[in-house]
């Protein structure tokens, strides 16, 4: 009866190494989903919003042409995002505002058990822009030494940014400039070439002849504006355009 209990016990044990086998295999067809951990809905969310928002900017730099942008994104998903199940197939993206630095997008699962959640990215978007090396007194004449491009934030600024320099070399300052701020286009104008009731060099052109006389301006002028001058021989007035300092120019009719 000893020797048949035995027998039983030594007939269940299975050698070491196979046992080690047998228990893994067992494992893993008892926990299949240890193998592999599916991504959660705000990874597929966040992942899918930054493809999208990366090709935003880089068309949006295309068409302006802009110079080695770099940009960072802000990604804000609804609280409910966290306890989504992820989406068994590829969400679908739908863009709700376009327009940069703020994006929208409506990110929909499909399916009874799906979900749909409306999540905004926010780019900070880097450009080369310029700005005064140092500080710029109303009325200066920007030089090319007195202008540096540095890198700047562009997402939170107002009103269109100079992001070249020889866009405002010559042109001058509406009003005082502060150094290393960025330059916008409507900080400066045009040279003031003509001040009001100053005498003037006005040329008469009609074709390849051109004769000039002495005129008086009636209004102030900068490089390229037609201004009122008086014609100091005849006493008329005539439209002329600011070609240079102190010099305004009428065409006649041939």
């Amino acid at each position: 009866m000893k020797n048949d209990r035995l027998k039983r016990k030594a007939f269940f044990r299975l050698p070491f190494p196979l046992a080690e086998t047998l228990t893994a295999a067992l494992l893993l067809l008892t926990f299949p989903a240890c193998a592999a951990v599916a991504d959660s809905a705000r990874q597929q969310i966040n992942n899918g919003v930054l493809k999208l928002a990366e090709q935003a900017v880089k068309a949006e730099a295309a068409q302006k042409q802009w110079a080695d942008p770099h940009s960072r994104f802000n990604v804000f998903m609804p609280a409910a995002v966290a306890s989504a199940a992820p989406c068994p197939q590829p969400p679908i993206f739908t863009a709700s505002a376009k327009t940069l630095p703020r994006l929208g997008y409506s990110v929909l699962c499909p399916g009874v058990a799906g979900w749909r959640f409306t999540v905004t990215v926010k780019a900070d978007i880097y450009l080369p822009v310029v700005m005064p090396a140092r500080a710029i007194e109303r009325g200066e004449t920007l030089s090319a030494d007195a202008l540096v491009l540095k890198k700047f934030n562009i997402s939170n600024q107002r009103g269109e940014l100079v992001m070249k320099m020889e866009d405002v070399v010559g042109l001058t300052a509406r009003h005082a400039l502060r150094a290393y701020a960025p330059v916008k286009v409507n900080d400066v104008d045009r040279p003031l070439w003509v001040k009001r009731d100053q005498e003037v060099t006005l040329v008469s052109r009609s074709g390849e002849i051109s004769a000039q006389t002495s005129g008086l301006a009636l209004k102030n002028g900068r490089q390229g504006e037609v201004i009122k001058v008086q014609n100091a021989s005849s006493q008329r007035v005539v439209s002329a355009t600011v070609e240079a300092p102190g010099v305004v120019v009428t065409t006649v009719a041939q």
